[in-house]
């Protein structure tokens, strides 16, 4: 299927990035994406979802206390590695943007930067729960950044986030129209 065919719903956000063009780090770029995968970013994270996939659906109570437990754990964790002065070391990426509009497989940036069918590696700042640092590869064509690779996981988590987008500004414009109608 033609991107230009691939319908996306596209809902306003606002996300941090930072990018450049592949060709001249390549390699660099290729070894990060690999590095940042969840498991090797989060092993805690990693030890819940085997616990989940072992045990089955946990307990909804119990599966809320121990992703909080996790959550506390990372921030110890991180709190410990500042302290340690060792903080978590990305490549320098050249641009940094706003990502002013999402879509499933698909973003716009707020700047006019992108050059038409060209390949970029970028991070982008996902606020889910926990905040998660996203690499994808992505080439900008119609107007729109298309990704091109995303770890599964990944994707996941960005689709997640266009939905729950999406699911807010249906409420917000059934609440909009009960407002018009008086109800």
């Amino acid at each position: 299927m033609e991107r230009d065919e691939l319908k996306s719903r596209l809902i306003e956000t606002a996300l941090k990035i930072t990018f450049e063009q592949t060709r001249n780090n390549a390699e660099s770029f290729a070894q990060e994406f690999n590095k940042l995968t969840q498991s090797d970013e989060d092993p805690i994270g990693e030890w819940l979802r085997l616990t989940k996939a072992k045990r089955g659906n946990l307990d909804p109570d119990n599966l809320v206390i121990l992703e909080l437990l996790v959550e506390i754990y990372r921030k110890i964790e991180a709190l410990e590695t500042r302290m340690g002065g060792n903080t978590k070391k990305y490549l320098a990426l050249e641009k940094s943007a706003t990502i002013n509009t999402i879509g499933h497989g698909c973003f716009m940036i707020s700047e006019n930067i992108l050059e038409e069918n060209t390949l970029y590696y970028g991070r982008i700042e996902l606020p889910t729960f926990p905040t998660r640092v996203v690499p994808v590869y992505f080439v900008y064509h119609s107007k729109r950044a298309w990704i091109e690779k995303i770890h599964a996981r990944d994707e996941v988590e960005w689709d997640g986030y266009v939905a729950s987008k999406e699911r807010a500004l249906i409420r917000s414009l059934k609440s909009n129209k009960k407002a018009e109608n008086g109800e």
